[in-house]
């Protein structure tokens, strides 16, 4: 079995104060961060701060806020999970940043790893869609309607982020919604969470699962719950079997750039398909996607350790 790197200073607090801990340490950074990310916002456009609330719930109600937005957003999300992670992996777990195992790779598994998340995408498109016709028992309505406020609550933000009308909102959103939420996600789920969660129980399937899930729980979207954890899957053993973290950073990246990408194209009509529609996926494509998916998985399953 392939063990991370680990440090003979690592602590030895009991599995469950340490989640315990990084939760706390991320809800505090998260709360500081939306704290700095709306005093910008607001030296930014001028809002009062007592507005705020009401923007939030309103976004397109206010026009030419985009790049506020994403200024908010980073000081929100992005920078306080890179935060929250190496403070816990430094302060509490007593360990390097070279741990994290960020050592550099070759280019062509590079391509790999972007040849493998787009043609994942074609299955996880049929997850997706399975996952969108959820309907919950009568006896959890409750829940059913909690989960769609939060979902559409959370999609009203999403529609925003991806609606550019010039190519700079596309490259802003590259950069907060691609290159850091790639680097501070896999920072705090694979190389934080998967790696204390294997070091407490020695299961590589146990540890890249929690992750997952956690991963895709705390996106509170839970109509794209299933696919965004076999999302989340796919990164945690592409991590376990490479032993560097740029790899599930990178794949994270081509997943988010790549998807934003299209739905600029096919805003300007320069393409025809329109990636964020997965309703009625061939199942010939899915099929395909899941064998060829497999079939570049196996390979880095048997190249597990990669010069």
């Amino acid at each position: 079995m392939i063990k991370f790197e680990t440090s003979s200073s690592q602590t030895n607090l009991p599995f469950t104060s340490k989640i315990m801990i990084l939760v706390g340490l991320t809800l505090v950074f998260m709360t500081t961060g939306s704290v700095i990310g709306i005093f910008f916002f607001t030296q930014i456009t001028g809002m009062p701060f007592s507005e705020v609330v009401n923007f939030q719930r309103h976004f397109n109600d206010y026009p030419n806020m985009y790049d506020a937005v994403m200024a908010m957003q980073t000081f929100s999300t992005p920078v306080p999970f890179i935060g929250a992670a190496l403070f816990f992996w430094i302060v509490i777990e007593k360990q390097t940043i070279n741990s994290f195992s960020l050592q550099a790779m070759k280019p062509p598994i590079f391509i790999l790893v972007a040849i493998l998340v787009i043609v994942f995408m074609g299955f996880d498109a049929l997850i997706i869609e399975w996952n969108q016709g959820m309907v919950l028992p009568e006896s959890m309505k409750g829940i059913e309607k909690w989960m769609k406020d939060s979902e559409e609550a959370t999609g009203e933000m999403t529609k925003f982020l991806t609606t550019f009308k010039t190519p700079s909102q596309l490259i802003v959103a590259m950069v907060v919604v691609a290159v850091l939420a790639g680097i501070s996600e896999e920072l705090i789920f694979r190389g934080v969470l998967q790696n204390i969660t294997l070091r407490a129980f020695g299961n590589p399937h146990l540890a890249i699962w929690f992750a997952a899930f956690t991963f895709s729980f705390i996106h509170l979207q839970f109509y794209g719950f299933f696919p965004r954890m076999l999302l989340g899957a796919l990164f945690g053993y592409l991590y376990y079997w490479t032993k560097n973290l740029w790899v599930p950073m990178f794949a994270h990246f081509v997943n988010n750039g790549f998807t934003l990408l299209m739905v600029y194209l096919y805003s300007t009509k320069a393409v025809g398909v329109n990636i964020e529609d997965t309703n009625s996926v061939p199942l010939e494509m899915a099929i395909g996607s899941l064998l060829l998916t497999a079939i570049i998985l196996r390979w880095f399953w048997l190249k597990r350790v990669i010069s």
